[in-house]
């Protein structure tokens, strides 16, 4: 088993803990067992997911928790993203799909396609359309893009 970084969350009073190698429901099972004698623990192997939820107020409380882990699960890898802290909030980077990508395109496209046509509109009449139909153009992009949630 590669080294992993579960913590997912910590807030003070609240810990999840999330990962695919959580997915095994017999190292997921002895890992919710041993958490709950710190903690209460909900428990979901299907996602690899457990959250903890304990006094925020017992000191060393947090260090017990990931002593529990550790010994469970081998310590994460040194990357340039940290264990986090109680506190401290992170943000989980999923890749962009094309359709994303696109559709932030067709979004930055439209407002500087608006500017373009308001700055035109008392000095060029031709470059106020132009600019116009490149708007329409983002502005169709964009609704393709969400098109399900444009009709309902």
């Amino acid at each position: 088993m590669d080294h992993v970084n579960v913590f997912a969350s910590v807030l003070p009073g609240r810990i999840r803990l999330r990962h695919a190698v959580l997915r095994d429901r017999v190292l997921h099972a002895d890992l919710a067992g041993r958490l709950e004698k710190l903690a209460q623990v909900q428990s979901n192997p299907a996602i690899g997911s457990l959250l903890l939820r304990f006094d925020a107020a017992d000191p060393g409380i947090e260090a017990r928790i990931r002593a529990q882990v550790a010994m469970v699960l081998p310590p994460p890898q040194p990357q340039s993203r940290q264990v986090p802290h109680v506190g401290q909030r992170i943000a989980l980077k999923r890749p962009k799909s094309a359709k994303q990508e696109l559709n932030r395109v067709a979004k930055i496209g439209a407002v500087i396609s608006m500017a373009v046509s308001l700055a035109a509109l008392g000095t060029s009449k031709k470059l106020h359309a132009q600019a116009g139909l490149v708007f329409v153009a983002m502005m169709l992009t964009h609704m393709a893009t969400h098109w399900r949630r444009t009709f309902k």
